[in-house]
C-alpha cells in the first residue's frame, strides 16, 4: 500500500468514524444510557468502534471500569475486538482486513457484550457502489467578494430502485517539494438537496451528504465548492471521497442536522433516529470510491 494511499485511508477512518453523542449533552432520564457510533468502512483495515455511557458524577461506582468486546459479522465473516471503558466514552478499533466478500445487499451485525450489561445489538446492510458518470474541476472560478474558491461538478447514476444514499469527503494536495500533508477540505453547495454535515460544529464540517429521493432519469449532477488555499501557479490537486452509506446512516445524519445543535432534540425528546437494540446511535456501513481532480 503507497503512503498515499494509506494516508487517505487513515483520514476516510478517522472522519468517518466520529464519537456523535456525548450522553452528557442528551436530556434523557435513564439509569444506565449508552449509545453506540460505529461506520464500519468495507475494504478497510481496520476501523474504530465508540461506546458511551452516562456517569453520574455525585455516584462514584457509575464511572468504574469494566471490559466489553465488540463483535462484527456476517454469514462469512466474524471479528471480535474487546476494550475497557474507564470513562463515559471509550472507543475499540476493530481489525477488518480479513471481512472479506461483502456484497451490496449483504447484512453485517454488531453486537457489543460485556459484564456489566446487556447485549447491545444492531444491523446494517451494506450499500451499492456508488456509480460515477462524470466529475470535474474548474480552479478559482468562483469569487464571493473577497475569497477564491474552487467549482467542483459529480455525476452520479442511480445504481438501482431501492433507496440510496451518499457521502462527499474532499481532500487537497499539494505538489511541491516540502508541501504539508494532505488535509480534508470543508465544501459549500447552494443545491438544497445536498446537507452540509455540520453537527459537532468545525471537526465534522467537512462533509456533504444526500439521498436519491429528488433524482429524475436516473442521475443527478451536483455542484458545490472548496475554498482556493494555495496561491496562484501553486500544482495541487483534490482527491474526492464518494462514500455510498447505509440508510441508517443518512437518517441519523438528517435528524442530527435538523436538531438545535445543542444535544437538546425536538424540545429535549430523543428523537434521533438509532438502530441500535439496547442503547442509542447508529451501526452503519460506507463503501467508498476515489476520485483525483486536477485543475
Amino acid at each position: 500500500m503507497g503512503i498515499r494511499r494509506a494516508y487517505i485511508i487513515s483520514l476516510i477512518v478517522s472522519m468517518t468514524s466520529c464519537n456523535w453523542f456525548d450522553p452528557f449533552d442528551i436530556p434523557i432520564v435513564e439509569d444506565d444510557f449508552k449509545s453506540v457510533s460505529y461506520f464500519l468502512p468495507l475494504d478497510n483495515d481496520s476501523s474504530v468502534c465508540f461506546l458511551s455511557r452516562f456517569i453520574d458524577v455525585f455516584d462514584q461506582t457509575s464511572s468504574e471500569a469494566f471490559d466489553y468486546c465488540a463483535k462484527v459479522h456476517s454469514s462469512e465473516n466474524e471479528i471480535v475486538s474487546c476494550g475497557n471503558m474507564s470513562a463515559d466514552t471509550s472507543s475499540v478499533w476493530v481489525e477488518t482486513g480479513g471481512f472479506s466478500g461483502i456484497h451490496p445487499g449483504d447484512t453485517i451485525y454488531l453486537e457489543i457484550e460485556s459484564t456489566e450489561f446487556d447485549v447491545i445489538s444492531s444491523y446494517t446492510i451494506a450499500p451499492e457502489s456508488a456509480l460515477i458518470n462524470s466529475y470535474s474541476m474548474t480552479s478559482r472560478s468562483y469569487y464571493n467578494g473577497s475569497k477564491y474558491f474552487d467549482e467542483l461538478v459529480l455525476e452520479l447514476l442511480d445504481p438501482s430502485v431501492k433507496s440510496e444514499a451518499y457521502m462527499l469527503q474532499l481532500i487537497s494536495h499539494v505538489d511541491t517539494i516540502g508541501a504539508p500533508s494532505p488535509a480534508i477540505r470543508s465544501m459549500k453547495s447552494d443545491d438544497p438537496n445536498m446537507i452540509r454535515r455540520s453537527f459537532g460544529d468545525k471537526l465534522l464540517d467537512n462533509a456533504l451528504f444526500f439521498d436519491d429521493s429528488f433524482w429524475q432519469g436516473g442521475s443527478y449532477t451536483f455542484h458545490f465548492r472548496s475554498r482556493s488555499m494555495v496561491d496562484e501557479g501553486v500544482p495541487y490537486h483534490f482527491t474526492l471521497l464518494v462514500h455510498s452509506i447505509s440508510y441508517d446512516m443518512y437518517k441519523f445524519f438528517y435528524d442530527l442536522e435538523a436538531s438545535d445543535m445543542t444535544g437538546y432534540f425536538n424540545g429535549g425528546s430523543f428523537a434521533v433516529h438509532s438502530n441500535i437494540d439496547g442503547g442509542h446511535g447508529c451501526f452503519g456501513a460506507m463503501n467508498s470510491t476515489q476520485v483525483l481532480l486536477f485543475p
